[in-house]
């Protein structure tokens, strides 16, 4: 049927998210981008911790570790002296668990995601462009252009994921409030022909500018530098420019070598009010762009979209009525919110001049960041696993052990086939699980997540001695809750509901999706 046609316009990372998410819920999308096909560019460098939990259950994390490192440590200098070194593997349970964040080229992702994509037979169309749409109550009239050729498609929903400069919000005729700030980047992918650690990343402030270095791997480093002073941005970047930053602001002693990329730009601070637009919505870059402080970007509108997607599919399927997208409005459009707030904190503070903040500055870093818990907090600022739906309509308040509605599943290791696993591991090829701590209840569990059986199949995945999992120790079924602890988990790894009768679960779902509309 018609209204059941998805459209996702743009093909990056938060596109091919969303029709990721979409197929394995099995909805076949249609995606189209403009562009003839995957960048060969690294862009966003790092899949930082809770997005590789969001992606594992369809591409287990250590998918990404293959060819690439784990970041492990962030070194923070002042004017060529080190402030702390931050150790990002201090709270990792085991070696085999989730690192903070792996440094994977933009490229790469990229790829990955369409290897998955590719399983469920859909594939990207490239230099096809989404040139106007008009949309109603009952779908979206698309016109795309393909070279010479014209296509008329209705479509029953159109995801725009097509980035800061989005044809689909632009469509839409909506505002985009915020800021671009006066205020000039450097940005280069660079060779290092000199030794280097490449699971470091470095932070250089400096009163001619800061410097943000990150490792891209096979010697390749990217630079990213505030341009003051008598910098012509008119001219186009050398990497003898970038030799130059690196020899006057950091005390690396690094020799560039062969360029990849050089370029200039500017930041945006941007968030449009509203996500949804009846049957048009939009996700990643399209409705929020900020600073790249903080590399969340990518990360933010990949978890926009896995959010968007789970919820839409839901409703095609019968699972939900139609309010359930607004759900997608309520739980992201404060996560975009406070990433453009934060970034834009950390850029300021970044960016200081005056040689007083400059002090307080480097004051305060040395001593958050020698208490553990300071730096607790800027492990999981970064790597966003700060982020919960706690205050959600679909959250209950619910709470047993470190459980918490609308919250993610605590952090351990468990037993699985003899081998020492990340808990999440229990929620892989799942589209909605209920984990049970202890013996089998005795009880009959919600078997679909959705009003009746429509919604998503649950699988019910057992934390016990001859379980699908052993935790041998007894401390992670005990942040779980404890003997008899059921938990029910979305499709994002969001905790739905938690709960010692299987009663209380049915009827969280009852009370979410048992009323659809139409």
């Amino acid at each position: 049927m018609e209204t059941e046609n998805v459209l996702i316009c743009g093909a990056g990372p938060v596109g091919l998210t969303a029709a990721l998410e979409l197929a394995r819920h099995g909805i076949r999308p249609r995606i189209i981008e403009v562009d003839d096909g995957p960048t060969e560019l690294s862009k966003a460098l790092v899949v930082w911790r809770r997005t590789l939990k969001v992606l594992d259950a369809e591409i287990p994390f250590e998918r990404f570790l293959e060819n690439h490192g784990p970041m492990r440590s962030a070194r923070i200098a002042s004017d060529r002296r080190e402030l702390r070194t931050i150790d990002l593997t201090e709270e990792q349970i085991s070696g085999s668990g989730f690192p903070t964040g792996i440094l994977v080229p933009q490229s790469d992702t990229e790829r990955i995601l369409i290897e998955a994509l590719l399983k469920y037979g859909v594939e990207v169309e490239w230099n096809h462009r989404l040139t106007s749409f008009t949309a109603s109550g009952t779908g979206v009239d698309c016109t795309i252009q393909n070279g010479d050729s014209i296509e008329a498609f209705k479509a029953g929903w159109l995801l725009g994921c097509d980035g800061g400069h989005s044809i689909t919000r632009k469509g839409l005729d909506l505002a985009f409030p915020g800021t671009t700030r006066d205020q000039d980047w450097l940005i280069s992918d660079v060779e290092i022909v000199s030794p280097a650690d490449s699971s470091q990343v470095r932070i250089e402030f400096n009163r001619a500018g800061v410097v943000a270095i990150f490792p891209i791997g096979h010697r390749r480093w990217r630079v990213m530098a505030e341009l003051v002073g008598e910098h012509d941005v008119k001219k186009e970047v050398t990497a003898e420019d970038v030799q130059q930053i690196l020899d006057q602001r950091t005390d690396t002693g690094w020799t560039v070598g062969e360029p990849h990329w050089l370029g200039h730009f500017r930041v945006n601070e941007r968030q449009v009010r509203a996500y949804r637009h009846g049957r048009v919505i939009l996700a990643g870059d399209a409705a929020h762009v900020h600073s790249p402080a903080g590399g969340q970007g990518m990360n933010t509108g990949i978890q926009d979209a896995q959010n968007l997607a789970w919820k839409l599919a839901l409703h095609l399927r019968g699972g939900a009525g139609e309010s359930i997208l607004d759900t997608y409005q309520e739980e992201r459009h404060p996560v975009g919110h406070a990433v453009v707030r934060g970034s834009a904190m950390l850029l300021k503070f970044a960016t200081f001049s005056n040689p007083l903040a400059c002090f307080a500055r480097n004051t305060m870093i040395r001593i958050v960041m020698s208490t553990r818990t300071g730096r607790r907090r800027f492990r999981q600022a970064l790597s966003e696993e700060a982020v919960s739906y706690r205050s959600s309509s679909l959250a209950d308040r619910t709470r047993l052990g470190q459980v918490r509605s609308g919250g993610t599943l605590p952090d351990g290791m468990v037993v699985m086939g003899g081998e020492e696993v990340p808990v999440h591991c229990l929620l892989r090829q799942c589209e909605a699980t209920i984990i049970v701590v202890g013996d089998p209840p005795t009880e009959n569990l919600p078997t679909h997540f959705g009003a009746g059986s429509s919604g998503f199949p649950v699988t019910v995945r057992r934390l016990g001695q001859g379980g699908d999992a052993e935790d041998r120790d007894g401390r992670l079924s005990a942040l779980l809750g404890g003997e008899g602890s059921m938990i029910l988990v979305r499709p994002d790894t969001v905790v739905a509901t938690v709960s010692r009768t299987a009663s209380d679960l049915q009827d969280w779902i009852d009370s979410r999706f048992g009323e659809k509309e139409g």
